[in-house]
């Protein structure tokens, strides 16, 4: 099996749990459409219990008198009617949601190599071509399909229970080749398409006269729990929200799409204070090593909110932050005050789950290291002003510095960093937005010849200036959007760097709501890559014409 053969979309719970929405499915929808046998019609003086009151008696508190049944459950009624209502029921409690879309992207090259030397050539060609003759790299187009599904139920049933599934799926229609601009993750597996299940879990609900369990909520299945990191797992979650407090404890096996993790066990729990106008919040996650949240949110008169968090990853302290909002009853004008300092180097770089061995025969490269994150400060400052009902202006200052220069690397280096918007509304239905970006990265020179030393490599400043303007027709039944974008980057390599290189690119859009339930919209954007980067791209377009509903 090659690695085009990859069997790594699915493990062997997902796949159960795929067949078993599929049979439920079916089997509902068979329910709902034969017609009622005569000889399978119950005598008319049996009584006949429905589904609803079936349910509602098994979930219902035991300590509870059991509900009268309802008047199409007892006997008289033909089974015909009843079939129909229990259809209808379903619809009523049901909702389905989902988008379709289709991509195609189109590359046009300049002819030079890439900065590795491969050319536009086929091997084998007499001579001695500039570089190495590879023609796969410069696949000019590819087309794909990707859909998002989401469904599940509301009180069907029983009003104790909700269900919710969401799954997505992408396939290439042509073949990509190995060298593609347009490759991605999904050409690694078989026949370059993938299935995943985001979420298919099923919530037991309380009702307010279950006592001290009113106001809880028993989820079972795959899902998703923000935590003190965001813990995505098949397993049991149970959540208790009363006026004084609340807290969510969790555990199961944590679900991946593209590794095999050694270490599957995972669990955790968030718990809230409720003090007056403050809250004190403890979120706890346990994986390899345990991550410790610590949250406090005050709110003041005049419109000023504060918070305060202190972070811990395996019993070491490594952040602490504190957050400052203000706006005035008439809400013309908000700001954002943020500090945060890391404390110690022993935080994740990305996540929890870099530091779980994978398992995975197909993926045979040693995860990228980039290294400890340094101690710094960091201070945020963000301001928007409503000055006319025409005009909204908004600006930012964002600096990090580290505690000690001598830890700069390649990733985490100290930087300012600054933006400029404002939305305009010159006309009525028409929005113009602008916004001026400028990051600026105190970057050591190169001081190093050794080829794996690229603790100084990389940008020194980055512009981009940006432009969108959108018009509304037929009271918001038609939209359409048009923008565009400039951007300098000056960058810095162990033997070389780079001044005001260019990158720019147009994007537009459209969207026209068929009716109250489904949209159908088109995006376009053509993009220009760093020549420093890739010399053989002259640019991309891309189209996306998508389907996007709701019932």
């Amino acid at each position: 099996m090659g690695p085009g053969e990859s069997v790594r979309t699915f493990d062997p719970l997902i796949t159960r749990l795929v067949n078993v929405c599929l049979l439920l499915l079916i089997s509902l929808a068979a329910r709902g459409q034969q017609p009622p046998s005569a000889e399978a019609a119950p005598a008319p003086s049996a009584p006949k219990v429905s589904m609803t009151s079936a349910w509602g008696s098994v979930l219902q508190d035991s300590a509870s008198p059991a509900p009268p049944l309802p008047p199409d459950s007892l006997a008289g009624g033909s089974a015909a009617s009843t079939e129909t209502g229990s259809t209808d029921d379903f619809l009523n409690h049901a909702f389905f949601e989902g988008r379709t879309e289709y991509r195609r992207a189109q590359t046009a090259f300049t002819g030079l190599p890439t900065v590795t030397g491969v050319i536009d050539a086929i091997p084998g060609q007499p001579g001695n071509p500039p570089g190495t003759p590879y023609p796969s790299d410069f696949q000019p187009s590819t087309n794909a399909m990707y859909s998002f599904l989401s469904w599940g139920t509301r009180g069907w049933l029983s009003d104790r229970i909700n269900t919710n599934f969401s799954f997505r799926y992408q396939q290439d229609l042509t073949h990509t080749n190995q060298g593609s601009p347009s490759l991605s993750v999904v050409n690694t597996f078989t026949a370059n398409r993938e299935v995943q299940l985001l979420a298919g879990y099923v919530d037991i609900n309380s009702r307010p006269s279950d006592g001290w369990l009113a106001g809880s909520t028993l989820r079972v299945g795959r899902q998703d729990v923000y935590s003190a990191e965001l813990a995505a797992f098949d397993g049991v979650s149970f959540t208790l929200n009363q006026p004084k407090f609340s807290y969510t404890v969790y555990g199961g096996r944590r679900f991946s799409y593209y590794t095999d993790p050694k270490q599957r066990l995972i669990g955790g729990g968030n718990f809230v204070w409720r003090l007056g106008k403050a809250t004190l919040e403890y979120e706890a996650l346990y994986y390899v090593k345990g991550t410790h949240l610590f949250s406090y949110r005050q709110q003041f008169a005049r419109g000023f909110f504060f918070s305060t968090q202190f972070r811990m990853v395996g019993g070491s302290p490594v952040e602490y932050t504190a957050s400052g909002f203000w706006s005035p009853p008439n809400g013309k004008t908000t700001v954002r005050l943020d500090f945060a300092q890391q404390l110690t180097n022993r935080d994740y770089f990305y996540d929890y789950t870099g530091v779980v061995h994978d398992r995975d025969p197909y993926n045979r490269l040693v995860r990228l290291n980039l290294g400890a994150i340094a101690p710094h400060t960091q201070v945020l400052v963000d301001v928007h002003r409503v000055l006319t009902s025409r005009l909204h202006l908004g600006g930012s200052v964002w600096i990090r510095r580290l505690s000690d220069a001598r830890n700069q690397g390649a990733f985490d280096t100290p930087f300012q960093d600054y933006r400029a918007n404002a939305q305009v509304y010159p006309w009525r239905k028409i929005t113009v937005f602008l916004d001026f970006h400028q990051r600026d990265s105190n970057r050591f020179l190169p001081n190093s010849t050794g080829l794996d030393d690229i603790a100084t490599t990389g940008e020194r400043r980055t512009q981009d200036v940006s432009a969108e303007i959108g018009r509304s027709f037929g009271e918001g039944r038609v939209s359409v959007k048009a923008g565009a974008f400039y951007r300098l980057l000056d960058f810095q390599g162990i033997f070389f760097g780079t001044t005001q290189s260019t990158a720019k690119g147009a994007l537009g859009s459209a969207s026209v709501k068929l009716n109250p339930r489904t949209r159908a919209y088109a995006e376009y954007s053509l993009d220009t890559d760093y020549p420093i980067f890739r010399p053989d791209i002259r640019n991309t377009q891309t189209l996306r014409l998508g389907l996007a509903w709701r019932y």
